[in-house]
């Protein structure tokens, strides 16, 4: 009864009902119709993109300070080995094969020299340690 009462009021309510039903229907198909992303999805992309080559530069940089920690450790552990070499393995020859520079050098020089590069050696490789453990600890 009450539709047969006041029609014209009960048009407009349909009119208002059917616009907004075409607007949900006419939503969808335009997001969908369009090629391109709204500007707020291209921006999240883009930024997503832009933190991937961020990360991916820091992984870079990252691997090349390992390497170069590597890189520094060993040549100071090559040194360090010169020098045992040189301080004991060095000596150790001159005293089997009785060589002129063992005749030249008095006993306490020979153990001074010797315990010098020793001590050397052990400070370059643990020198040589401490870059390892900067660089793979952090």
């Amino acid at each position: 009864m009450a539709e047969n009462e006041d029609p014209p009021k009960r048009r407009k309510v349909l009119e208002a009902e059917e616009g907004l039903l075409a607007g949900f229907r006419g939503a969808p198909e335009t997001a969908s119709n369009e090629d391109e992303p709204p500007d707020e999805l291209q921006a999240i992309t883009d930024e997503g993109v832009a933190i991937e080559r961020e990360v991916e530069a820091l992984r870079k940089q990252r691997e090349r300070e390992r390497e170069l920690a590597k890189f520094t450790a060993n040549a100071l552990d090559r040194a360090s080995t010169s020098l045992l070499t040189l301080g004991l393995i060095g000596p150790g020859v001159g005293v089997l094969y009785h060589t002129t520079l063992m005749a030249a050098l008095t006993g306490s020089e020979l153990v001074v020299a010797t315990i010098s590069c020793l001590g050397l050696a052990f400070v370059l490789h643990s020198v040589g340690r401490a870059v390892l453990n900067e660089v793979f600890l952090r």
